[in-house]
């Protein structure tokens, strides 16, 4: 938690105490790169925001506060939403997770549209057909801090799959 805790996040609460009168927003935004797993060759690539979950965004809130909370360092697919399942903020947990990966040193950065940390993770190929990623704080559990069900099955079982996470912080 401290990279995420002392670099950019307290910037983030520097610049709430700067102007108190400011609110904060958060967006997430994920891309799914597929590749042939011997070409490298891209397949598919796809950018979509997503939710924050509330669990996530009370645990942002925590961290602004000054309270101890688990890095969200782990990224996972799954294959659960059925046809015509959405997003929700009330997400707890991917539906039906299949892999489970470790980023454990995001990087953060100064964007136009905020502060922005950033995760990604490779899966596949072998892992499953994702039709569900979310990011998290546990290697088997953990809070779920944002959730994303992509427009097309991301193709891990013959395909390499690059998910990147960027989670965007700026004054509302």
């Amino acid at each position: 938690m401290d990279h995420l805790k002392h670099m950019d996040l307290q910037e983030m609460e520097d610049l709430i105490n700067e102007r108190s009168e400011a609110s904060l927003e958060m967006k997430g935004r994920w891309t799914a790169v597929e590749r042939d797993p011997e070409t490298g060759e891209v397949l598919n690539e796809e950018t979509s925001e997503n939710v924050i979950t509330e669990d996530g965004a009370d645990a942002i809130a925590d961290m602004l506060a000054g309270t101890a909370v688990t890095d969200f360092t782990y990224i996972a697919v799954g294959n659960g939403p059925a046809a015509g399942d959405s997003e929700s903020v009330t997400q707890s947990a991917l539906v039906t997770e299949q892999a489970r990966k470790q980023d454990s040193s995001p990087s953060t950065s100064d964007a136009a549209a905020g502060q922005k940390v950033t995760w990604s993770a490779v899966f596949g190929p072998g892992t499953c057909v994702v039709t569900e990623f979310g990011l998290l704080n546990d290697g088997t559990a953990g809070t779920l801090l944002s959730y994303n069900i992509p427009a097309i099955a991301k193709d891990a079982d013959n395909a390499e799959l690059t998910l990147t996470y960027e989670l965007i912080v700026n004054e509302g």
